[in-house]
């Protein structure tokens, strides 16, 4: 479990500041309605689908929903759902450029930006990173240790001229029973894997 107000504190700060270093990819670029249950799901977990926003997701309750605009881009907000429980926090962050960028190099260098802004921002470290690819489209998973003995993955993709980003922190001690630990993979999992794209 969260070890009190502080590791919840601490984890919710180290979730803003891998979210928000994300728009750190901008270097390489050159209000929500409601969520519905879903009556095939378990009770606690949602469907969420943000208007306009391009893409589905499951979190395991109703987020916190904000966007703030982007330092030095008129126009452009970097929008957030975050939502917390005792033993994980989840988060999905999208921003929208004017123009697409389609070149893989170019795709590449975004994805690499928005790594190194969000380990600096987090004084994270980068454990693990592979590609990774969503309906065709490129992305990238990396697994992070961060201070407070806190633990992430985060999936970014890019989509013609988007940025998603899907983070889950955990805050993982010895005394950890084999369930939890079993069930707070599968949630991470489920979050992660339930991101879908669809049509805006």
């Amino acid at each position: 479990m969260m070890k009190g107000a502080t590791a919840k504190s601490r984890m919710k700060k180290i979730l803003l500041l891998l979210t928000f270093a994300s728009v750190s990819a901008l270097s390489a670029y050159g209000q929500q309605p409601a969520p519905t249950p879903d009556p095939s799901l378990p009770p606690a977990w949602l469907k969420i689908a943000p208007a306009n926003g391009g893409f589905t997701i499951l979190f395991p309750g109703k987020p916190e929903e904000s966007a703030s605009p982007v330092e030095g881009r008129p126009g452009i907000e970097n929008h957030l759902l975050m939502f917390e429980t005792k033993t994980a926090g989840y988060v999905v962050s999208y921003v929208e450029f004017p123009e697409e960028v389609t070149d893989a190099a170019h795709i590449k260098r975004i994805l690499d930006s928005g790594r190194e802004g969000g380990l600096a921002a987090g004084k994270a470290e980068l454990v693990s990173e592979k590609d990774i690819k969503l309906d065709g489209y490129t992305g990238r998973e990396w697994s992070l240790k961060m201070p407070g003995g806190l633990v992430g993955i985060t999936r970014a993709y890019w989509v013609k001229r988007a940025l998603y980003q899907t983070i889950v922190i955990t805050n993982p001690a010895e005394s950890d029973s084999a369930e939890l630990i079993k069930t707070r993979a599968e949630a991470g999992a489920k979050f992660l894997n339930s991101f879908a794209l669809t049509a805006k």
